[in-house]
């Protein structure tokens, strides 16, 4: 990374991707778990074994990852956040398949501990929740979805994508209320009109699902802001991966540099 680089690295200390001043809400919290657990039962008998966790982080609704950052930046130490956010820098690079692989789809999950468990469990988001017990015609459609794109672009199996099929070890504990299409279409409806509220996301943003990424997308959205993103991809999609490794590591010395006695509270700008 060049001096004018770093420098430009260390004028976006501090800086979020937009100022405006906290929202008065209700208890977000409260709202969501309104969500997960008013209109039907999503609790599982889970073995735990995290196999999806250790593949990926889905993507997650704006409020969720509100409350998911909220409980991280109180809880979480100043050294474990550091690890998060130059995690979620390494994912945002590892995006191209065509040049990293079964590395661009396998991002283990940054909110596990050392045994392998959720440290946000109770705030885990709906997608979280809903794996393993999705409708199969359901699960199958948003697996065809992706693997068509991925067999067209590189030739790749729908077999050979992680978390083709759900893990059989997870079911639910109350079957009472039937989960259908409408129901969880349901679901997904109310994170949307809360997203509205929380962050401000017009109608025309939710049907183009702008209030929809990672929760590591969102961080760096937070962090760096939208401009040095959009500059941040354009730099990757010319690059090749030996260019790319050696800037996530020039990144990562300068992100532990510049927030290595203060983090940037995001928690100002959620």
């Amino acid at each position: 990374m060049s001096k004018k680089e770093k420098q430009k690295w260390s004028n976006k200390k501090g800086k979020t991707a937009k100022k405006r001043v906290p929202k008065k809400r209700t208890n977000l919290k409260s709202v969501l778990q309104s969500v997960y657990h008013d209109t039907v039962s999503l609790e599982t008998n889970c073995a735990h074994s995290c196999t999806c966790c250790k593949v990926a982080m889905p993507q997650i609704n704006y409020s969720e990852f509100v409350q998911i950052a909220t409980r991280v930046w109180k809880e979480k130490s100043h050294a474990e956040i550091l690890d998060i956010i130059c995690t979620s820098l390494e994912y945002f690079f590892r995006y191209d398949y065509g040049k990293w692989g079964q590395d661009a789809l396998v991002k283990p999950c940054m909110l596990l501990n050392e045994d392998g468990m959720c440290t946000v469990y109770e705030d885990r988001p709906l997608s979280c929740r809903m794996y393993g017990i999705w409708p199969e015609d359901m699960y199958n459609e948003r697996v065809d979805k992706f693997a068509e794109s991925y067999k067209e672009k590189y030739g790749l199996k729908r077999e050979e994508l992680p978390l083709a099929k759900q893990c059989p070890l997870v079911t639910r504990k109350s079957e009472d209320s039937p989960l259908t299409r409408e129901v969880i279409e349901g679901l997904y409806k109310q994170l949307d009109e809360l997203d509205k509220t929380t962050g401000d996301f017009s109608d025309v943003q939710v049907r183009q699902k702008e209030n929809y990424r990672t929760f590591h997308d969102w961080l760096l959205l937070k962090i760096l802001g939208e401009d040095w993103l959009s500059q941040l991809t354009a730099f990757i999609l010319a690059a090749d991966r030996e260019t790319m490794e050696d800037q996530i590591v020039a990144l990562k010395d300068v992100i532990r540099d510049n927030f290595k006695d203060k983090l940037p509270d995001i928690t100002k700008t959620l």
